[in-house]
């Protein structure tokens, strides 16, 4: 099939699902199909994948930034077999969600308060063009990346299940792997002055707010012996915020504040456990990414990515992100060095099917479905 992939950047600087993306086209290029993909903005890795990139036109609208981006992209959309929104496009026959659903999230972002959001034009614009995208019509299959957002895509926009499908995501193995942790963990602590016996926290993401950073940090506070944490922040930063959890961390918790780095592969594999309370996730790379890397991970229910995780095994699950006397007690947990080496040794446990190929094999099914009801509506369209 000739597949165009809808995404506003295919740089892997970016963030998850650009990283997602880029290996999303390596399987499907295997499995023999041509691709375009229609963007913003694209990379030189992107360029060496051998397809066809299409920019999309940064066009100056009074409209919500997805009307606007929809629209242009669809100015340029190729002539294809199928046309795959890996971000919020309208229409569009398969889409992937990855970015979870914008009805639930704002109502824990808000809570009480949505009432008084929906007076803001972004926020009434984001949920009205979610409304429309999942209006039948607009669509024909939907993938979801977690179980957790199959059920509330069903239960917010009333979706058929057998059109719902579950596709986790793959993760590549040569970059992922739990070989060599001693060794990370030396470079690691001889790199940033880390003492031996302290127990590195990592916390990886791009909006510490989100993510529950702050909730992270609150629960090392109430740990028994705050000192004996080492917090490193990697990631975009939200510089207010950070200034914040600084000043909160000062003298009681020693943090470790990074930027964007090459290789977040290292501080997996580097780190004792990894630190995730977010507030809502469809799946978020970096749970399974760490797990593959042997890093037992604490976060939420509202992190999909928790499907990967048996508390007590390979990580702790805790009720949500203001739950902080649960994070810290799994914080207490996991100080314990016979509790860390048996997740660690157990981490990846759930994540050994979420390869590359297998996230394409089981994409290429839904886009089947896709081709062949546009053959049925077309040949039944000529038969009219």
């Amino acid at each position: 099939m000739h597949l165009a992939l809808v995404i506003q950047s295919v740089r892997v600087v970016r963030g998850g699902a650009e990283r997602f993306t880029h290996n999303l086209i390596r399987g499907l290029l295997a499995r023999g199909h041509r691709i375009s993909v229609v963007c913003y903005e694209w990379d030189r890795e992107a360029e060496e994948l051998g397809i066809e990139l299409i920019r999309v036109p940064r066009l100056r609208g009074w409209g919500h930034p997805w009307y606007e981006f929809s629209r242009s992209a669809w100015r340029v959309m190729p002539r294809c077999d199928v046309v795959v929104g890996l971000t919020q496009v309208c229409p569009q026959d398969v889409h992937r969600l990855g970015g979870g659903i914008y009805r639930y999230w704002y109502e824990r972002k808000y809570g009480r308060w949505l009432p008084l959001q929906l007076l803001r034009r972004d926020v009434r614009g984001a949920l009205a063009f979610e409304r429309e995208m999942y209006r039948e019509g607009n669509y024909r299959q939907c993938i979801a990346i977690s179980a957790m957002d199959r059920e509330l895509l069903m239960r917010y926009y009333g979706i058929p299940g057998e059109r719902v499908h579950t596709v986790y995501n793959g993760f590549d193995r040569e970059v992922f792997h739990g070989r060599g942790r001693e060794e990370a963990r030396r470079e690691l602590c001889m790199q940033y002055g880390i003492e031996e016996g302290q127990v590195i926290v990592l916390f990886a993401g791009n909006n510490y707010v989100r993510k529950g950073l702050p909730q992270g940090v609150e629960a090392l506070l109430r740990t028994k012996d705050p000192g004996r944490f080492t917090l490193v922040v990697i990631g975009r930063p939200q510089l207010g915020v950070k200034r914040r959890l600084q000043a909160r961390c000062a003298g009681r918790v020693r943090s470790i504040w990074l930027d964007h780095v090459e290789d977040p592969a290292r501080y997996y594999r580097g780190a004792d456990v990894l630190l995730f309370p977010t507030l809502y996730d469809s799946f978020a790379n970096v749970i399974g990414e760490a797990l593959c890397c042997g890093l037992p991970v604490i976060t939420t229910r509202q992190a999909g990515g928790a499907e990967m995780i048996e508390p007590g095994v390979n990580g702790f699950v805790v009720r949500e992100a203001d739950a902080v006397d649960e994070l810290a007690y799994a914080l207490e947990r996991v100080r314990e060095p016979e509790v860390r080496a048996a997740m660690t040794a157990r981490a990846g446990m759930r994540v050994e099917a979420c390869t590359i190929a297998r996230c394409a094999e089981e994409t290429e099914r839904v886009l089947w479905l896709a081709w062949e009801e546009k053959q049925r509506m077309r040949r039944a369209g000529e038969v009219g």
